[in-house]
Parts: structure tokens; sequence; C-alpha cells
């Protein structure tokens, strides 16, 4: 799976129908980093569910 970060937050490629960034030609990566947020549409995460 590949990730892209846009304006600090992570997204997935391909981008979820439910998300409003648009890819335009961002360094893609394998790994999520630590330092970003993560998008709640694209990774399926919600901030809560930290366990």
């Amino acid at each position: 799976m590949l990730y892209f970060v846009k304006n600090n937050m992570l997204h997935r490629l391909p981008v979820s129908r439910r998300c409003d960034c648009i890819y335009k030609n961002e360094p893609l990566r394998d790994t999520i980093p630590n330092d970003v947020e993560r998008c709640v549409y694209c990774m399926n995460y919600w901030p809560d569910d930290e366990a």
C-alpha cells in the first residue's frame, strides 16, 4: 500500500471517495511517518480509537 503526505496529513493511494484531497505528484512512501496526522477517511483511523 502506498501513502503520501499533503499539508502534514497522511493519505492512502488511491484516495478514498469520501476524502477531498487530490493527489498531485507528491512523493509516495510505503511507511507511515510518526510526525504527521492521519486522514480519517483514507486511513480508517479515528483518533479516539487509540488503545
